[in-house]
C-alpha cells in the first residue's frame, strides 16, 4: 500500500511539471470575446421591404436604446425599395446578457425572403463614426 502511494506521487509529480509548459501557454491562446456591436441590414429587392420585419427591427432597437443596452446608433446608408444599413454598439452600462438578448431576438425576425434582405452580424468592435458630418446649406 505504502508503495502505490509513493508511485502514485512520483507519477503525478512527472505529470505535473510535464504540463507545466503546456499550461503555460493556455493564457497565450485565442479566446473568443462577446460582440460589441451589430451591423444590420434590411431591404428590399425589387419588391417593397417586408414592413412587419422592418418594423420589428425597429422598435428592437428603439427598445434597446430606451433600456440603455445600446448607446450608439447610426444608420449607414437607406435602400430604394425601403430598409437601412445600420451599427448599433453595446453601451458601457448594458445589464449582463441584455446585448446578447437583443441580438438574439434580431436573429429571430424572419422577413418574407421573396420580398428582402436582411442580415445581422455580430462583431467586436466599435461602429465607424462619421468623420465629416454633413452640412446642409440654409435655405434660401
Amino acid at each position: 500500500m505504502r508503495h502505490t502511494v509513493r508511485t502514485l506521487s512520483l507519477c503525478l509529480a512527472a505529470l505535473s511539471c510535464a504540463a507545466a509548459p503546456l499550461l503555460s501557454h493556455a493564457a497565450e491562446l485565442p479566446t473568443k470575446s462577446a460582440p460589441t456591436k451589430v451591423d444590420i441590414s434590411i431591404g428590399g429587392i425589387g419588391p417593397g421591404v417586408d414592413a412587419r420585419a422592418f418594423s420589428r427591427v425597429k422598435l428592437l432597437i428603439s427598445a434597446a436604446v430606451y433600456d440603455g443596452t445600446i448607446d450608439y446608433f447610426n444608420v449607414d446608408g437607406y435602400g430604394k425599395e425601403g430598409g437601412f444599413s445600420a451599427c448599433v454598439e453595446k453601451s458601457p452600462r448594458a445589464t449582463a446578457g441584455s446585448f446578447e438578448r437583443f441580438i438574439k431576438m434580431l436573429n429571430a425576425i424572419k422577413p418574407d425572403p421573396a420580398t428582402s434582405f436582411y442580415s445581422v452580424t455580430p462583431e467586436v468592435g466599435n461602429c465607424l463614426y462619421p468623420s465629416n458630418p454633413v452640412v446642409l446649406p440654409e435655405a434660401l
